[in-house]
């Protein structure tokens, strides 16, 4: 059962962690749900406490309107984060990396900043979306849907579910279309990059630009795989992710 966090309408937390846990915040993608990171949290509790970021317009959001804007998703969150405090680590797949990069932007020189910041299977802020800021009809939808792989073909053949994922869908694709950070703009934590090497979305080139957002170290490492790859990684994610939280929490420069 997930709980509020300070009583937030943008933070989850699913299992207990131990006193003075450090906190690794994870945003969603497109389409995606606070839920998608139960069993990361599972797997990382005690130690870390996971803090899932929940959109508006889906679960228990369903009754509000989805926003169409990555720095307005990442405004919430931001102001969300300020109470919960330090250590933080962002960790955002596709979507949820530009919201987490805008966030940490958002909460830059605060002492709510992120220690470290982990993308996957995104281009880097600056690059251009390949998708068209256009009202996609239901079938290229689930078609793309489909192409990406990370969605069961049993729901994606319920039309009452699709009637519900869609809408939440096509805005969120809406909010990347439009996104595009400026070249300038960068963080002053390390990011880590993971990327698929089959991903029809994100190519090599385009992750590595990540670095050009950082004043920190960058690592860019690739995967087997498509967008989302991570689902065929977990191990991999996990022991990423401890040894990107270990580093950021143990460095002076980021305390």
């Amino acid at each position: 059962m997930a709980t509020k966090i300070e009583d937030s309408i943008w933070l989850r937390r699913y299992h207990d962690s131990a006193p003075g846990a450090p906190r690794l915040v994870c945003f969603p993608f497109a389409g995606g749900s606070a839920s998608y990171f139960f069993g990361l949290s599972k797997r990382l509790q005690p130690q870390v406490e996971v803090i899932a970021v929940q959109y508006p317009g889906r679960q228990d959001r369903m009754g509000e309107g989805c926003m169409e804007s990555v720095r307005d998703l990442a405004a919430g969150v931001a102001e969300a984060l300020v109470p919960v405090g330090p250590p933080m680590v962002f960790f955002g797949h596709s979507m949820g990396a530009l919201v987490a990069f805008e966030t940490a932007i958002a909460l830059s020189g605060s002492a709510a900043a992120p220690r470290a910041l982990m993308v996957s299977a995104s281009r880097g802020a600056s690059v251009p979306s390949r998708r068209a800021d256009s009202a996609t009809t239901d079938e290229e939808l689930i078609a793309d849907l489909r192409e990406l792989n990370g969605t069961d073909e049993q729901l994606l053949a319920n039309a009452a579910l699709m009637d519900v994922i869609l809408p939440v869908l096509r805005a969120d694709y809406r909010a990347v279309a439009r996104y595009r950070g400026a070249p300038d703009a960068r963080v002053a934590c390390p990011v880590t990059a993971l990327a698929g090497d089959r991903d029809p979305l994100v190519d090599e080139a385009e992750a590595a630009v990540w670095e050009q957002h950082t004043a920190g170290d960058f690592r860019l490492r690739h995967f087997p795989g498509g967008h989302f790859f991570l689902d065929e990684h977990q191990d991999d994610l996990v022991a990423e992710l401890r040894l990107l939280m270990t580093a950021a929490l143990t460095d002076p420069q980021q305390r």
